[in-house]
């Protein structure tokens, strides 16, 4: 497994994340401005991304789950997103995502959300991993319709 530290802005990161236009359905962006607005606000942002090389799909969720496990504790409100770059037309099976959902560590008291895009035809599994940790966290936030 390749890991690679994302050292680009997480505001421009976030936005550049898209879903490709497919015959199916119509793409856009994974986070709308809001929630971009939200993840970046008095935040500290991470951004990791895992490549498989040639281990099999069990020995690279074995791998994460381990470099997971093997990072340090965060304390705070943390929002955890996993992008999962799967094979074409592949999902995730059941006993993966119970397997994930039982071994990947909490991380602080914030949750942690699991997307699957699969609309390349690719040979390895990637997985994009953001974090972002709460400096500051606010409760409500104003948000403005009218001017």
């Amino acid at each position: 497994m390749i890991v690679n530290k994302i050292d680009i802005p997480a505001r421009a990161f976030l936005e550049d994340l898209k879903i490709p236009s497919t015959p199916e359905a119509k793409g856009g962006t994974i986070f709308s401005p809001d929630e971009i607005d939200y993840l970046t606000r008095y935040s500290s942002v991470s951004i990791y991304e895992f490549a498989q090389e040639t281990e099999s799909d069990r020995e690279f969720l074995d791998l994460l789950i381990k470099w997971l496990n093997e990072e340090d504790t965060v304390e705070g409100y943390v929002d955890t997103y996993m992008i999962f770059y799967l094979r074409y037309m592949q999902r995730l099976t059941e006993d993966e995502f119970k397997y994930l959902e039982h071994n990947i560590p909490s991380f602080g008291k914030g949750h942690s959300w699991l997307y699957e895009l699969n609309y390349r035809r690719r040979f390895r599994l990637r997985i994009k991993l953001i974090h972002c940790l709460k400096k500051d966290f606010k409760v409500i936030i104003k948000k403005g319709i009218c001017k």
